[in-house]
């Protein structure tokens, strides 16, 4: 009987002693998901501070080259709201690309984030020729030049304009389009044309970091859309029995 107790006690033991070991690790594995939770939200932070900072630097830069010819207020306007604007269509196609890191980095949903950079450059671009017009250029600026193509390019912010507002308005009725992405892709081409546009005529891209910097983003935005070109080509079709 004595015998038996024992064993029992024993078994009692090594059962406190696994439950004691299993608690143990299972704490210690809390402690390691926290620390990597930890890691991970400081690696974002990081990325935020060091993307709005990269973004604020741009910005500063931007505006001091944009006061060094200051001017009549219309056409001071006129300048800022082309050049921010030019920068915030900019933004939003390159958010499209990032959509999980453009919402760690904005702490918004990707759409709310990529249509707020888009709303905020589609109403910049209309107020640069809208200064313009009333600044004594007249309202006829709205309307686009086809030909020659040397002028169609110099001009190609008049074409641009149209083309965003088509890829907005797209946007916003996607679900009754199935094919609305293929309407709303005008939006890189809109994209080079202000860049053409700023290069060939753009007062503010005379200097050669402007112009590198225009060129830069409009071989980005072009890289941007061969990718979603060849993401989509390549992406496999659901099978409609499975």
């Amino acid at each position: 009987m004595d015998k038996l107790e024992r064993l029992i006690f024993r078994g009692v033991h090594l059962d406190k002693n696994d439950t004691d070991r299993s608690g143990t690790e299972g704490s210690a594995d809390k402690k390691r998901l926290k620390k990597g939770a930890s890691s991970k939200k400081e690696d974002t932070n990081k990325q935020f501070y060091l993307i709005y900072g990269v973004l604020l630097v741009i910005v500063f830069f931007i505006t001091y080259i944009l006061l060094q010819r200051p001017g009549e207020p219309l056409r001071v306007v006129a300048r800022f709201a082309a050049t921010f604007g030019y920068l915030s269509i900019f933004l939003a196609i390159l958010s499209s690309e990032y959509m999980a890191r453009m919402k760690k980095i904005s702490g918004l949903p990707f759409l709310k984030a990529h249509h707020n950079l888009a709303r905020i450059g589609i109403l910049l671009i209309l107020i640069h020729p809208l200064s313009l017009a009333i600044g004594g250029s007249g309202f006829g600026i709205f309307l686009p030049d086809f030909y020659p193509i040397s002028r169609f390019l110099m001009f190609g912010g008049k074409t641009a304009i149209y083309l965003f507002l088509l890829a907005a308005g797209i946007a916003l009725y996607r679900k009754r389009y199935r094919n609305w992405k293929k309407i709303h892709y005008l939006s890189y081409l809109a994209f080079l044309l202000v860049s053409a546009h700023a290069l060939l005529i753009g007062s503010d891209f005379e200097t050669e970091i402007m112009r590198i910097l225009a060129f830069v983003m409009a071989v980005t935005v072009t890289g941007i859309f061969i990718h979603k070109r060849s993401g989509t080509k390549t992406k496999p079709r659901k099978n409609k029995s499975s």
